[in-house]
């Protein structure tokens, strides 16, 4: 998984007070979940997955679980959550103590990913404190405005823009002021792992005067899409 092997070089530095990590972090990510088999068949009727924006589910929830069916739960318990007033409230482990809730999850996983940028060339004021809505001093509460930003798991689109130039335009917007001529969303052609790379390691530092995201993967997104046959898109990366 290219996420975990980005942060995992880094997992040794972390922002905030130590009661403000995630307790279980571990550079261990487990084996991949699709190798665990199929699951039971879903009652008709049951929400069993939702999908907002990339990789949120995957990496503020659970990334370094060592428990597979610990990680498993917690993810699955995010992917039911049908209402999106609770889902900053959503309970991911009811057997922790005190119950593990997605504000809470995001928040801590939050204060590892804020050290990533420390010492990055090309982001200005790299290291703690730079993402968005951060409260210092560190402490518990220094992540949580960024996470009920992020917990609120949905793409959004202005339909009065009919450019779709940009991803996270909306979003972007609302947590760091960066204005938008295009209607946010997603395209296939998005590249959206670098900007949420930067987004969640650097904030407003994480992207260039131009709107650039400083910080990538090294894969670059797909500009061979094909909307006349399927799958529409050339191999993977």
């Amino acid at each position: 998984m290219r996420s975990t092997l980005l942060v995992a070089a880094l997992l040794a530095t972390s922002c905030g007070d130590e009661n403000q990590q995630a307790s279980d972090a571990s550079p261990y990510d487990g084996p991949e979940l699709d190798a665990q088999g199929y699951p039971p068949v879903p009652q008709l009727g049951t929400q069993i997955d939702r999908m907002g924006r990339p990789e949120i589910n995957g990496f503020l929830n659970s990334l370094f679980e060592p428990n597979t069916a610990k990680k498993t739960a917690k993810r699955d318990a995010y992917n039911h959550a049908s209402e999106p007033e609770n889902w900053a409230q959503t309970t991911l482990d009811p057997t922790a103590i005190p119950a593990t809730k997605i504000i809470g999850e995001f928040s801590a996983y939050l204060g590892i990913f804020d050290a990533v940028d420390t010492g990055h060339p090309d982001v200005p004021q790299n290291g703690c404190g730079n993402l968005p809505s951060y409260v210092t001093p560190a402490s518990s509460l220094s992540y949580v405005g960024f996470a009920t930003i992020l917990a609120d798991d949905q793409l959004y689109i202005d339909t009065a823009r009919s450019q779709c130039d940009r991803y996270l335009a909306l979003e972007l917007n609302a947590a760091l002021g960066v204005g938008y001529t295009g209607c946010g969303g997603r395209t296939l052609t998005h590249d959206v792992i670098d900007t949420t790379y930067s987004l969640l390691f650097a904030g407003a530092g994480g992207f260039t005067s131009g709107s650039a995201p400083r910080i990538g993967d090294g894969v670059t997104a797909h500009a061979d899409v094909n909307n006349l046959m399927f799958p529409f898109l050339g191999a993977p990366h």
